[in-house]
């Protein structure tokens, strides 16, 4: 309980820009899509569907039947560990859920703009989950802090949901301001990714070019491994610098592999 004080106004004001850009982001990408690129709005949607079914429900469950095992208690307590098993997870169901959707779904909208709009969908409700949704409810428990009341929150609570709550709202007190802000900015360089990843993927899909397909899963693995080892070892500033500068290579490689075509260009089917 010693850890829970106060949240800085600068802490929440943090929190309330992320929320905010997390959300335009995936709106951006959204619009862009359809505006800019003519891809269907579809798309977008089965981006949606296809990471809260192969994220939100099929790695969920397994990761609740690993994590109460003993192997599950070691992957836990071990950073190297963790970072290994979290990105093998991460890449295995969402690059295995981008060909499902690719084949069935969008098999016959794979081209790029349409690999562009699935890659926004995809990208973009991890945003609204992880970045707005994630936020406000960071708000409303720093507005419970700041008004006094973490105590009648916390009094509800027993076991392992009260040991989780004084960690999450200590957290809340203890992680230095400008880390908020970075929240809504990682979300943007995600979709980025996602994006990137989707187009070469479809491309790879197209061509039958198995190459690209495993291009994608290998690099969904070392970026997800690799930032949460710098983090550790380096800090969160430095975790982001190299996310910014690999998600850009990524970006870089996704539009010489998968050009984007222009609006008025046909689509390739």
């Amino acid at each position: 309980m010693d850890s829970i004080t106060f949240v800085p106004a600068l802490s929440m004001a943090g929190m309330a820009v992320s929320m905010l850009v997390s959300l335009a982001a995936a709106v951006a990408a959204l619009i862009y899509g359809k505006k800019k690129l003519g891809a269907q709005i579809v798309s977008f949607f089965v981006g949606v569907g296809t990471f809260m079914l192969f994220v939100n429900v099929l790695e969920s469950l397994l990761h609740n039947l690993i994590y109460p095992t003993a192997l599950g208690q070691k992957i836990w307590n071990n950073t190297l560990l963790y970072a290994l098993y979290g990105a093998a997870l991460a890449a295995l169901f969402e690059e295995t859920g981008r060909i499902f959707a690719a084949k069935t779904f969008l098999c016959r909208r794979n081209d790029p703009a349409n690999a562009f709009m699935y890659g926004a969908g995809h990208g973009g409700i991890e945003a609204i989950l992880v970045g707005t949704v994630a936020q406000i409810s960071n708000l409303s428990l720093a507005a419970t802090v700041n008004a006094g009341k973490a105590g009648e929150l916390l009094a509800t609570l027993s076991g392992a949901q009260y040991d989780s709550a004084v960690q999450q709202l200590g957290a809340l007190c203890q992680t230095p301001s400008p880390n908020f802000f970075l929240a809504g900015f990682e979300r943007v360089c995600a979709i980025a990714f996602h994006i990137s990843v989707s187009m070469i993927l479809f491309r790879g899909l197209r061509e039958r070019k198995a190459g690209l397909v495993a291009l994608c899963y290998g690099l969904h693995f070392a970026l997800d491994a690799i930032i949460p080892l710098v983090s550790s070892a380096f800090g969160v500033y430095a975790a982001e610098a190299f996310c910014t500068a690999s998600v850009l290579l990524v970006v870089l490689l996704a539009l010489r592999i998968s050009p984007l075509p222009k609006k008025e260009e046909e689509a390739e089917v």
